[in-house]
């Protein structure tokens, strides 16, 4: 895979076929070469299509707080598995706080894990 000088393609030669993990393994490479890729991906998604996005409903869903703070969010989509994002806790809470004011009371399903860690939530 080489990206051209003009960053506005690549170059891709896939030989062969490939397993499940390989084929996972070449899409987070792929990621991380479009996130250096012109132009780059639009700060907002589009408003009237879901073209060139993965959308999934209801995924599995983890959330654990980390030791410095930040809230990591794992949404496993069943194309590109996990996508994990590590949130600040102002946007975390910014998050919480449109959560809040969006969704009936009492309406989580969400629960502590099994080995009852109470930074967890799956």
């Amino acid at each position: 895979m080489k990206i051209s000088e003009d960053k506005k393609s690549i170059s891709l030669s896939l030989n062969g076929t490939l397993s499940a993990h390989e084929l996972t393994t070449l899409i987070a490479e792929l990621a991380v070469v479009r996130a250096g890729m012109l132009p780059e991906v639009p700060k907002t998604p589009p408003v009237k299509s879901v073209e060139g996005m993965s959308v999934q409903d209801d995924p599995r869903l983890v959330i654990i707080k980390l030791k410095d703070g930040r809230i990591r969010f794992g949404f496993m989509n069943a194309g590109l598995g996990w996508l994990v994002f590590n949130i600040p806790s102002k946007k975390a809470c910014s998050i919480r706080d449109y959560l809040i004011a969006n969704t009936q009371p009492s309406a989580s399903d969400l629960f502590i894990n099994d080995s009852g860690d109470k930074n967890t939530l799956q």
